[in-house]
């Protein structure tokens, strides 16, 4: 799209897109980065730190004048996590990551209407090797509703991959701005904000958020010994036969799922580009193998102990005024 076009669509979005759109449009631009320190795995003395990185990408287009917009976008998420003092036994997945496109359609509709259909795909997996159990597909439809310029109230349903399988959920965004520099904004299931701010500049608030995905595992230190395939040897000095194969504890993904709390900080650079933080504590973090049939996998379970967590973002949104 030329820079010309670019901005005509921006110029349709921002001034004739009314509140119940404005929920539902994403960050042209984000870019963030996320550290979370090391912690003790359940087979000591192990200990395993995560970062994660991601970027997103979300280009508006006017497909009717005052009426109808679509937002094809893409996305690029990494779990980079390292270990210490690891024994052999323990399988070191080093690096999930995903992948995904995503198309966003949003109609405006009589009396303060809208109505929203994202689609999504992507792959999703340590990338070892890649194959069609890696593909993920999401999708979100939901009605919204702006009885003022400052509630917006919308409902539908989901589709995610948050707690590692394809579940259907309940979608609820609601927003409320009990003064102009108040906003206090949620959508279930996925993250629930309180912000202020200070002469349009600087951000201060609260937010909570949940986090997750089913990743592939298709490295050859798990897919190729045991218990995914047999050895030609037993050891007797382990409980289980390792000459015989075991699908049930064969690790063919691992659901990622975190739940976090802190404070937000935000301040505007310029224009609609700004640089947040976000500093809290995660309240619920799994690593959960699983089996190809969705099963967890009980003995290879690697509970990560709730820790502190810091992310710094660099966004540039849509603006709203």
């Amino acid at each position: 799209m030329s820079r010309r076009l670019l901005q005509l669509a921006l110029f349709w979005v921002l001034t004739l897109a009314a509140a119940p759109a404005h929920a539902q449009l994403p960050d042209l631009i984000d870019l963030s980065s996320q550290y979370l320190p090391g912690v003790a795995l359940d087979i000591p003395p192990a200990k395993s730190q995560v970062s994660a990185y991601e970027f997103s990408l979300n280009v508006p287009l006017v497909l009717a004048e005052r009426s109808t917009f679509l937002i094809p976008g893409a996305s690029y998420h990494a779990d980079s996590v390292s270990y210490s003092q690891a024994p052999a036994q323990l399988d070191q997945i080093k690096l999930l990551q995903s992948i995904d496109a995503s198309a966003l359609f949003v109609q405006m509709l009589p009396d303060n209407w809208s109505l929203s259909i994202r689609v999504s795909a992507g792959i999703a997996g340590d990338f070892a090797a890649i194959d069609r159990r890696l593909l993920r597909l999401n999708a979100l439809v939901m009605a919204s509703h702006a009885f003022s310029d400052r509630f917006v109230l919308g409902g539908g349903a989901l589709t995610n991959y948050a707690f590692g399988g394809l579940l259907p959920l309940p979608a609820i965004y609601v927003e409320y701005l009990p003064v102009p520099e108040l906003r206090l904004e949620t959508f279930i299931p996925a993250f629930a904000n309180v912000r202020y701010t200070v002469a349009k500049r600087v951000e201060l608030g609260l937010r909570a958020e949940v986090q997750g995905n089913a990743y592939g595992i298709r490295s050859e230190q798990v897919r190729a010994d045991w218990p995914c395939v047999a050895l030609s040897r037993d050891d007797p000095a382990l409980p289980s036969r390792q000459d015989v194969a075991d699908a049930e504890r064969c690790v063919d993904h691992v659901a990622y799922s975190v739940i976090s709390a802190g404070i937000h900080v935000g301040v505007r650079l310029f224009a609609t580009l700004w640089l947040t933080s976000f500093a809290g504590h995660t309240l619920y973090r799994r690593l959960e193998p699983m089996t190809a049939t969705d099963e967890p996998i009980d003995s290879e379970l690697q509970t990560l102990p709730n820790a502190w967590t810091v992310r710094v973002n660099l966004t540039w949104r849509i603006p709203r005024e």
